[in-house]
């Protein structure tokens, strides 16, 4: 007989504990068992002797406990036990200070409030959502092998896709003469579970083998998105949903530079926070079920009019034909221009990659460029894994840039140190980062530190070159719509009775929303609701046609 995995219920009261058990019995017991515990210390029992029994645990909900301290050490031991256990933190007066900590050290994956008055409601979306994610990681035979040199860029690049993905897989760091290497020694090799393996392949290939998408179904479209990240997914969910034949085309992997984040603390609805990649996952999946088609490994060169249709081209030469068109692509980030930093990127220089390399430098000493909140929390990310971390920002505090709340935390972290006014001038290394040079901005006196690592947050830059001509652009390359045009930027407009709607370009039935758009504001939850709201110029627009 198969042993099934053990959900745990810790719940001190017993006017709950049969409700609860009851509605846990009836959502899971086809595939988990259930147990419980009335308090801390018997809970952590019953997880020892299933450790000793190699029964796997995938779910703790938890009561919190006033004596924090005993709750803290079980959730720190429960999950050294069980690295994948997930927990679910509840209470009528949840302390949510202690819910975003705990969450925030790895300890803590969901927190509610009081869930037993009507858990079909408060806790069986999340359940349902944690035990998925336990069974994504921990069914072995659907685990990803990815074997190579840790400091070949392209095996960087390989588990920086799987993980925004969210893909589980296992890294196997070979030396050029192991069984498991491939043969060159120079390469990255990937075994899938069905057994096939690929090496050193593109991003297509790659997400080909994944099961993606990478080339269109239909030959015309009432929505084209141009970029995944969280406007153009936004934009996704609402056209998809209110029958928009929608198709999303991604260069890179949906979340967009919100995808990289390890937290986001300030989205609404979301007080523990939650991940770049748990965000875009969820949207991802989100705009799927209304039927949008997402397109990943490619890129637009090139937007067209063609007897008032909308022309993409990709880079493949594909043309993907539509009625409108939504400009998503967001921002780039910017390269660090300092002597040896290209060439060792994927080989020590990360841009915004802290989610899939911070566990791999545990115990070592690892820089981060850059300043704002992103890098913030990467920061918080790398502190619990690295053995010292070093912050270096051109600003002259931590304060000019982050939130204060952020900063409070830094501070707060024995093994982080911040240099201010101070610039990366030089990354030093024959094949792997060893040390920086440094430049203090108002002395310029320059140093030198060693470093296992530089992880880079030094802004972006929008990405539409590739758009030349076909829309009217601010100097920095943000597109310019609505109110911002002005009249000789629409010498082509065919539109003689109406102004361009507030998201569109100076090309009719072209729109644009989230970071790319001229004025637009930085932050993850005003890029989703302009993508709502350029649904509804859309549906404006294709009602004229």
């Amino acid at each position: 007989m198969k042993v099934r995995p053990l959900v745990l219920l810790i719940e001190p009261h017993e006017e709950h504990v049969e409700r609860a058990k009851n509605f846990l019995v009836a959502d899971c017991s086809e595939t988990f068992e259930v147990i419980t515990a009335v308090d801390a210390g018997d809970a952590l029992t019953q997880l020892e002797a299933a450790a000793k029994q190699k029964r796997p645990v995938a779910l703790a909900l938890v009561r919190h406990i006033r004596d924090e301290e005993k709750l803290l050490d079980f959730l720190q031991r429960g999950k050294k036990l069980f690295r994948g256990m997930k927990v679910v933190l509840y209470a009528s007066d949840l302390d949510p200070g202690f819910a975003v900590a705990a969450k925030r050290d790895g300890l803590v994956d969901y927190s509610v409030a009081e869930p037993w008055e009507a858990p079909e409601t408060e806790l069986e979306p999340i359940v349902r959502d944690a035990l998925r994610a336990w069974e994504n990681v921990n069914a072995l035979p659907d685990v990803v092998h990815v074997y190579g040199d840790q400091w070949l860029p392209r095996c960087h690049d390989v588990k920086d896709l799987l993980a925004r993905h969210r893909i589980p897989y296992r890294w196997i760091d070979t030396e050029p003469d192991d069984e498991e290497a491939p043969a060159d020694g120079t390469s990255t090799r990937i075994v899938f579970p069905d057994g096939s393996e690929l090496i050193d392949p593109t991003d297509e290939d790659l997400a080909q083998q994944l099961g993606f998408s990478t080339s269109p179904e239909e030959k015309l479209y009432d929505l084209i998105i141009i970029g995944g990240g969280p406007s153009g997914l936004a934009a996704a969910v609402y056209a998809a949903s209110e029958g928009l034949r929608t198709v999303v085309v991604e260069r890179d992997v949906p979340g967009g530079q919100a995808g990289s984040s390890a937290l986001i603390e300030n989205y609404l609805g979301f007080p523990d926070g939650l991940s770049g990649a748990e965000l875009a996952s969820r949207a991802v999946t989100q705009a799927q079920k209304f039927g949008t088609e997402i397109l990943l490994t490619k890129t637009a060169v090139k937007l067209r009019d063609h007897n008032g249709y909308r022309v993409i081209v990709l880079d493949d030469g594909t043309e993907i034909v539509g009625h409108s068109v939504l400009l998503a692509t967001g921002v780039a980030y910017r390269r660090l221009e300092a002597e040896g930093a290209e060439r060792l990127t994927g080989s020590g220089v990360y841009y915004g990659a802290a989610a899939a390399e911070a566990a791999r430098f545990r115990d070592a000493e690892v820089s981060l460029l850059g300043s704002g909140n992103s890098a913030a929390q990467a920061a918080l990310l790398l502190a619990r894994y690295v053995k010292k971390l070093t912050i270096i920002t051109i600003d002259p505090t931590l304060e000019a840039t982050m939130s204060q709340y952020l900063v409070n935390r830094i501070q707060s972290l024995p093994n982080v140190e911040a240099l201010t006014k101070t610039s990366v001038v030089e990354v030093k290394g024959e094949e792997r980062v060893e040390s920086l040079v440094l430049e203090n901005i108002d002395t310029k006196e320059r140093s030198e530190r060693k470093t296992a690592a530089l992880f880079i947050w030094i802004g972006a830059k929008p990405h539409t070159d590739w758009l030349e001509d076909a829309v009217v652009r601010d100097k920095q390359g943000f597109v310019l719509t609505g109110r911002d045009l002005r009249r000789e930027h629409l010498e082509h407009w065919p539109e003689e009775e109406r102004w361009p709607y507030m998201l569109e370009t100076s090309m009719c039935g072209v729109f644009v929303a989230g970071d790319v758009r001229h004025g637009s504001v930085k932050r993850v939850g005003s890029a989703v609701g302009e993508g709502a709201m350029a649904v509804q110029f859309i549906h404006q627009y294709l009602r004229e046609r």
